[in-house]
């Protein structure tokens, strides 16, 4: 049996991530409570906002090491959203140098920051997204599109971290990540209609 924990740590559509789970036959609960974590079989990090005021909250709740060792310790799967997939990096530059949760290698940045041209931020709208061709489990989800609102992209470490990118103009923009079960997207799931309903559900199908 699904036990779908959703983050509650004051950033995130989380309503609409619950009501995107219930579509595809999932209950949820939004919860801060670290035993709800832990006896969770799936957790979800939401996130909507700056990467600074973001850590800074889970902080006071003291979510980062909660989060740490469901991730880590326990290895159950872990999924980030938008802000959420980018605050499972090791770094940001966004208003200043954040650390994050540090549970995949890389650093956030600015698409301008980045990008070879001056381009319009941020990138809001529908994008194709190309899964990498050693991904068998997210195949799938190759030129299906996604919802995206973001300033700020995920460049992992180590490039097979990165398992999907979407194209913004010319520049390459990490749509998916993964580090063994933990994993974040920077696009919507739960705006994104019934191409995020599925990714959801192959989160959710994870063990």
């Amino acid at each position: 049996m699904k036990n779908i924990t959703i983050i509650d740590y004051g950033c995130g559509n989380l309503l609409s991530i619950k009501r995107g789970l219930e579509k595809i036959g999932y209950n949820s609960k939004i919860s801060d409570n670290e035993n709800d974590i832990f006896s969770s079989t799936h957790l979800i990090l939401p996130g909507v906002g700056a990467f600074g005021n973001a850590m800074n909250l889970l902080n006071k709740k003291n979510l980062e090491k909660i989060i740490n060792k469901y991730a880590i310790e326990k290895k159950k799967p872990l999924l980030g959203i938008c802000l959420g997939m980018q605050l499972l990096l090791t770094r940001s530059s966004e208003f200043g140098k954040h650390n994050g949760l540090n549970l995949i290698s890389g650093n956030v940045k600015n698409i301008n920051d980045v990008s070879s041209t001056q381009l319009k931020v941020p990138n809001i709208g529908w994008n194709e997204i190309e899964i990498n061709k050693n991904n068998k489990l997210y195949s799938d989800f190759n030129n299906l599109s996604f919802y995206f609102v973001h300033s700020f992209i995920s460049i992992t470490e180590k490039k097979e971290d990165t398992i999907a990118n979407c194209k913004y103009f010319n520049l390459q923009i990490p749509a998916i990540i993964r580090k063994e079960k933990i994993l974040g997207c920077q696009f919507h799931p739960e705006k994104s209609g019934d191409n995020g309903l599925k990714f959801l559900k192959t989160f959710c199908d994870l063990s």
